[in-house]
């Protein structure tokens, strides 16, 4: 299943171009190329307990690393097919959520030590495969090229730990 981007490529130029605050008046250099690519996830809902109610929240894991994230699924609009680029899976779905249980078992501890009763992971349940829209600029460096990318939903840029991610699926 894919995302359909709610960011048009003009919009994501505008965005991969832009300069800080404190240069606002000069650009980044406009890049070589740009384009639509879609990185693989795993999509997952945790069952917790918390103070007695049950909660479910959604989580993530990246197809090639298996970092965790949070990804705000409901809201986007899927579609079956799609011809812009996509990444291969490189994990599997067993690997991805025992990544996700890790981790997340770590951030219920960081948060749960101020509290009386923290929460509680009841279950994990498997959702879907799911391909994410990301735009990517490719900049001419003097002795190769760089990148830069940005969420196809929200033009969030990606992060260090993304970074890394799609390095690793660049290397495919």
């Amino acid at each position: 299943m894919f995302a359909r981007p709610l960011v048009e490529k003009d919009a994501a130029l505008e965005r991969l171009t832009r300069r800080g605050r404190l240069f606002f008046a000069r650009r980044k250099p406009r890049p070589e190329k740009i384009e639509l690519v879609y990185f693989p996830y795993y999509t997952f809902r945790i069952s917790l307990s918390v103070e007695g109610k049950q909660r479910e929240i959604f989580v993530a894991s990246d197809g090639v690393l298996g970092d965790f994230a949070f990804l705000e699924t409901d809201a986007l609009d899927r579609v079956e097919e799609t011809d812009a680029h996509r990444f291969d899976f490189q994990i599997d779905m067993e690997q991805a959520k025992a990544k996700v249980l890790d981790e997340y078992k770590w951030l219920l501890v960081k948060h749960g030590f101020h509290r009386k009763n923290p929460p509680k992971m009841e279950a994990i349940t498997d959702i879907e495969r799911l391909y994410y829209p990301y735009w990517v600029a490719y900049y001419k460096k003097r002795k190769g090229y760089d990148f830069k990318a940005v969420d196809g939903i929200s033009l969030a840029p990606i992060g260090i730990r993304m970074r890394r991610a799609f390095l690793a699926a660049f290397s495919q």
